[in-house]
């Protein structure tokens, strides 16, 4: 459940949550028992050692599996609870403030298993402390007064996690909308440069066997069915050419879908607006993103959509794999290097392996398993780069990955590299 609540069950912030909320019903259950011959010793280590438990779990990242997560965030909400119960019945103050400490993990519960889940866990030391109080004494059980309370009690109990449940439905439903829309515009986005760089790749290919089938046609012909194959691989080679050219559009089609369009580029504001994106789309609660401007650079002349496409397509590589291991840290480094700019998106989501390293920049190919993606992030991130003078360049070491996506100040030439072009003069030139 990449938008709802499993990602964000066992992380440091909510197990601090239930830490504090543990410690203020000890408080509560010793400023009670003040007076009393109790002691709350008890109490205070089985808490200590469900959070101890707990803690080793999560700063210890031993369960990644979303059903593993699901299962001891139940487990060790249901821990508090009886915790709670425990310890209002051990001082014997059972209508006093410490059933308050069972409303957090009854909220925990109600929004990873729903509203009902909740308000029934809510409900459990409501029912306890109604059963406790009408056994008290003889005349209690006929007492419609008390039982109307305490049928109160339990209501206004249930409540608060209930309308935590309902009200995660929405929040998941916008979440899983914005990240859906932002897919859905990467996408478009790059299978749209993958077809646009394959089309001219075929163009390339057929104005090569174009001019070979020229080139052969004006050798001797003492043959003459020789020449009239000749001829037909001229005539066929020059209608795929007409066809390419009519599929792709002009010659501003050649590099992109839509031609790039030149503009002044704040790219503080730019980078700014795309982590704030991809933060509400594809990041939990348990990963860090962080932005630091290292030295300011000036707006740049330069497309705007294919530096905010491969930001994005970067950020969210970085921020699945962190997702991946149940947490983590990103960060987004914007500086000014000579007559470029530098952003750099580093994550300490497990790195790259050595066998991904060479394939990193291939379409179709995704360097993490399991992946739902297309495969065509990097590998177009690149190519949005370099049409403006750019580039994208991908570091990896010890479980750290870096990317660094260059942007010139003022827009450059494209850039092409060798690897790219099918033009067999350049594969020759290449071979040698």
């Amino acid at each position: 459940m990449i938008f709802g609540y499993t990602w964000r069950a066992m992380t440091p912030s909510l197990w601090t949550l239930r830490a504090v909320n543990l410690l203020l019903t000890l408080a509560a259950a010793f400023l009670g028992a003040r007076g009393k011959a109790v002691s709350v010793t008890l109490p205070a280590l089985a808490a200590a050692a469900a959070l101890g438990a707990s803690a080793a779990i999560v700063f210890a990242g031993k369960f990644r599996a979303g059903k593993a997560r699901r299962l001891s965030a139940a487990a060790f909400c249901a821990a508090d609870i009886l915790i709670v119960m425990w310890t209002a019945q051990w001082t014997q103050q059972w209508a006093g403030v410490i059933d308050l400490g069972a409303l957090v993990p009854a909220v925990l519960l109600a929004l990873e298993f729903g509203p009902a889940a909740g308000a029934f866990a809510a409900l459990v030391p409501a029912v306890f402390t109604g059963a406790l109080l009408a056994t008290l004494g003889p005349g209690t059980a006929g007492n419609a007064e008390l039982l109307w309370t305490l049928g109160l009690r339990g209501l206004l109990f249930a409540l608060p996690p209930a309308a935590a449940g309902l009200a995660l439905g929405p929040a998941r439903s916008g979440a899983a909308a914005a990240a859906r829309g932002t897919v859905a515009r990467l996408r478009a986005a790059q299978v749209g440069e993958y077809l646009s760089y394959a089309l001219f790749q075929l163009r390339d290919y057929a104005i090569t066997i174009t001019s070979l089938a020229e080139a052969i046609a004006l050798a001797p012909k003492d043959d003459a069915r020789a020449a009239e194959r000749h001829e037909r691989l001229r005539k066929a080679a020059g209608e795929l050419s007409v066809k390419l050219s009519r599929v792709l559009g002009d010659q501003s089609a050649l590099t992109t879908a839509r031609p790039p369009a030149a503009a002044a580029v704040d790219l503080a504001a730019l980078v700014d607006a795309c982590v704030d994106e991809c933060r509400e789309a594809f990041a939990p609660d348990g990963v860090q993103v962080s932005v630091l401007v290292q030295s300011a650079p000036p707006p740049v002349h330069s497309d705007r959509r294919s530096i905010e496409l491969a930001l994005l397509s970067v950020l969210q590589n970085s921020l699945e794999a962190c997702a991946s291991r149940g947490g983590g840290a990103v960060t987004v480094f914007l500086r000014r290097e000579g007559p470029n700019a530098e952003i750099e998106v580093s994550d300490d989501g497990g790195g790259v392996s050595e066998t991904d390293k060479a394939t990193l920049f291939e379409p179709f190919v995704s360097a993490r398993r399991g992946s739902h993606g297309l495969g065509l992030g990097l590998s177009m991130s690149r190519r949005f780069l370099e049409r403006i003078g750019g580039g994208l360049r991908v570091k990896s070491k010890g479980g750290y990955t870096a990317a660094l996506l260059v942007v010139p100040l003022e827009r450059e030439l494209p850039k092409i590299r060798l690897e790219d072009s099918t033009w067999a003069g350049r594969r020759a030139e290449q071979r040698s």
